[in-house]
């Protein structure tokens, strides 16, 4: 089984653990939510998925497009409260056909914005513990709101 083809595997069945396998020691995941956060290691991106499979459902996976050592597939899932999103993954491996690095993009802004309520305080609180969870989700939800809220509101006026 190729890298992406496990990794879909593990989207699908939410396997956190079966994704590690998949890596590369120092692969590094882009965050879809923000350039200014990037997950390195394979520890941190193993840790990440479980995160990631605790908030999204229902993932359906895509066939793989592939071009040399890049990988492409799309998928949908629904973030926690049944708000559907769309993705797509770029995986690119080494010689040995390991995963060395994962790039996300997500639409609609709904979806985007319900993931954005729901996962960055949960990693958060993981990696920098429950008051700064708390904190960041203070943040990010009244911002989820007003993101949910334009994507109502403004097509009605294009």
């Amino acid at each position: 089984m190729t890298a992406i083809e496990g990794l879909r595997t593990a989207g699908e069945l939410g396997d956190a653990e079966a994704v590690g396998r998949l890596l590369a020691d120092e692969v590094v995941f882009h965050s879809p939510l923000t350039d200014r956060v990037t997950f390195v290691g394979r520890d941190e991106v193993v840790a990440l998925h479980r995160d990631i499979f605790a908030v999204l459902e229902d993932i359906r996976t895509s066939e793989p497009l592939t071009y040399g050592d890049r990988q492409a597939f799309s998928f949908r899932a629904r973030v926690r409260g049944g708000v559907e999103l769309e993705a797509m993954n770029l995986v690119r491996t080494d010689d040995e056909g390991r995963i060395v690095e994962l790039t996300v993009f997500i639409r609609p802004l709904p979806g985007l914005a319900t993931l954005f309520a729901t996962l960055p305080p949960r990693v958060s609180a993981r990696r920098r513990g429950p008051l700064v969870g708390g904190l960041v989700a203070c943040v990010a939800r009244p911002l989820a709101f007003a993101f949910r809220t334009a994507d109502r509101l403004a097509p009605r006026f294009l």
